[in-house]
């Protein structure tokens, strides 16, 4: 016997492997499917032919018996789709990003909150378990303190149309950021390049400085010769590397650094770089050993857990507001450098000849 009854709006690339883990979860019941490709619709019919398929989302709002709606829509849907959903009485799971607007995720938010609906954002690397052990590693100090993050999201394609790759793949490295951190970051600079389709960057670089200090770049790109899926975290004690396409390897912690003499820093009466005692620090590199479930199982699974529980979510509540801020700020920043005049063009003093 089912106690929650879905229905899912939209199911492209990723909306398939929604749509696949919540038909094989326990006492769920996928009750219909919408989506606009005739393609799309005839593809959930030969792949669960018990299915109700349809294009219109309306029959998913206004069923009684569905609890809740998994809307996989393009990112700029998000916030008019979880709005119909919220405002049905429906709880709500939204892949990322919330909107495209921090106003806007704010105001979901707020309208799940005062009708005690749940609404949860599809950030699922919060549930892998390489980034959950890094962020105990992070907060039990075995690192050290955090010093620099860098993140690279880089591979030839997958392209959108509907929003450029900041909005596509950064929600995933701001995401991870600040739930290791557990902040925004407090100074932004940006730059990105339009090399595949005119006005969406298809290629970034971010740099985030955080409170403390701790600084995070971010490399993002649909134009690389490799694919990358990897974040370097800089301790004083010890460095990690989270590799996520690596089968064997997602996780290595490296027990290296420098050590700078507390001689040195006292006397401060060096001249040369030679004089400032530094050591490097060369210890063990260790692969540690973490049990691997599908993170998409667990975001479900967390999901239908707090439907019935009544538990904020996870990914609910501050957290993809924050998200959808922080990446508000990198485009706000990244347009502010295009409109910055270029250095190597002479301009012309006003009134000269």
């Amino acid at each position: 016997m089912s106690d929650i009854t879905v229905g899912q709006i939209g199911c492209g690339y990723w909306g398939k492997n929604l749509l696949r883990v919540l038909v094989e979860s326990n006492n769920v019941e996928v009750r219909r499917v919408a989506d606009i490709s005739p393609q799309t619709r005839d593809y959930i019919r030969l792949r669960y032919p018990a299915l109700a398929v349809g294009e219109e989302e309306m029959e998913i709002f206004s069923d009684p018996a569905i609890d809740a709606v998994v809307i996989a829509t393009p990112a700029r849907d998000h916030f008019r789709a979880a709005l119909l959903a919220l405002n049905a009485g429906k709880h709500a799971f939204v892949e990322k990003p919330l909107s495209t607007t921090a106003e806007q995720a704010q105001k979901l938010v707020d309208l799940a909150a005062s009708k005690r609906l749940t609404l949860m954002v599809g950030h699922t690397f919060l549930f892998n378990s390489v980034v959950n052990r890094l962020k105990e590693l992070i907060e039990t100090g075995y690192l050290g303190d955090i010093q620099y993050l860098y993140s690279r999201r880089l591979n030839l394609g997958i392209v959108r149309s509907d929003v450029n790759v900041l909005w596509n793949l950064a929600p995933h490295d701001v995401s991870i950021f600040q739930y290791w951190l557990d902040s925004e970051p407090e100074k932004i600079v940006a730059v990105g390049g339009t090399y595949l389709q005119e006005c969406l960057e298809d290629v970034v670089f971010a740099t985030l400085k955080y409170p403390g200090g701790k600084l995070a770049n971010i490399h993002l790109s649909w134009l690389d010769p490799q694919k990358v899926r990897t974040i370097t975290v800089v301790g004083s004690k010890r460095m990690a590397v989270f590799n996520d396409v690596s089968s064997d390897a997602r996780l290595v912690i490296h027990d290296t650094g420098i050590d700078i003499s507390q001689s040195s820093i006292e006397t401060a009466g060096f001249e040369t770089f030679g004089e400032f005692q530094v050591s490097h620090r060369h210890g063990d590199t260790v692969i540690p050993r973490i049990p691997y479930p599908e993170p998409l199982v667990q975001e479900i699974q967390h999901f239908l857990y707090c439907v019935r529980s009544g538990v904020e979510p996870l990914s609910g509540g501050a957290h993809p507001v924050s998200v959808v801020r922080t990446i508000e700020r990198i485009q706000a920043a990244m347009d502010k450098a295009d409109d910055l005049p270029n250095p190597s063009v002479p301009t012309r003093t006003p009134g000269a000849a």
